[in-house]
């Protein structure tokens, strides 16, 4: 288990049960006592826990580490992030496509990295999506017909948005593999902008299945605007990183919840 991961249970425990006990965390998360008394201290530190005896409790005035609303992060920086913890995550999604699927794929990051994994293990697919930059990708599959939604061209994302896409109406997707910025079992999914929001729901509406692709530091946050509802997907699939509470969180919200190793 890596150190984010590990805070990340630590806090919910202790937001939870009001305390946390060194002893417990050692067999919990299997490491030394020595590793757990670190993770205290650094929660600590960064004024999330307050250390007693034999473990710790919430910090009185702690605030959880979210990312700000409304704050652009650019899909350059999104492209280095959490990279191992997407592998994962496709390499399972790959795995419920069938050769000769419909797929849809939005432009995010983690979508980038499905396509890489679709021209690896597949001869024959058809793609849609509005990223540029995964149409690029699988046009050196000879064999898969890649259709762009058509629009106006983000810079930023190098995707293309409009409010002109009737021609997803005519379309029937067999599995739309949707990204997101934020998941959160009360508010739902959410991304950073309008356009790409729209567009997105208007995939999921003619998709058959939607599968959200989403690491663990997704869950908890949410970005400023909503995509939809948790039940309103089909499944969501993230990695080993999300704590337990979170994971039950998200069940009893009425989404089936995959966690890959």
């Amino acid at each position: 288990m890596l150190a984010p991961q590990r805070y990340s249970l630590i806090l919910d425990l202790a937001n939870r049960d009001g305390i946390v006990h060194t002893a417990d965390l050692v067999k919990r998360m299997g490491v030394s006592s020595e590793t757990v008394r670190k993770d205290l201290a650094y929660l600590e530190q960064k004024g999330q826990l307050e250390r007693v005896h034999g473990g710790a409790v919430p910090a009185e005035n702690a605030q959880p580490e979210k990312e700000p609303r409304g704050e652009y992060v650019s899909l350059k920086v999104r492209n280095t992030q959490h990279m191992e913890q997407k592998a994962a995550i496709v390499s399972y999604a790959a795995s419920l496509v069938e050769e000769g699927q419909v797929v849809a794929l939005d432009y995010g990051s983690t979508s980038q990295v499905m396509a890489v994994e679709l021209k690896k293990r597949f001869k024959f697919l058809t793609v849609i999506t509005n990223s540029v930059q995964i149409a690029l990708i699988l046009s050196e599959c000879p064999n898969f017909t890649i259709i762009l939604t058509g629009g106006i061209l983000s810079k930023e994302e190098l995707a293309l948005s409009s409010d002109f896409t009737p021609m997803l109406d005519q379309l029937h997707i067999d599995i739309l593999f949707m990204t997101v910025s934020g998941v959160d079992p009360a508010i739902g999914l959410t991304d950073q902008r309008f356009s790409e929001a729209k567009l997105q729901n208007q995939m999921r509406q003619a998709a058959s299945r939607t599968i959200v692709l989403a690491d663990s530091s997704k869950f908890g946050r949410s970005s400023l605007v909503k995509i939809c509802a948790l039940k309103d997907v089909d499944t969501i699939i993230t990695d080993s990183g999300i704590s337990q509470v979170t994971a039950q969180a998200i069940r009893e919200a009425g989404s089936e919840l995959v966690i890959v190793p």
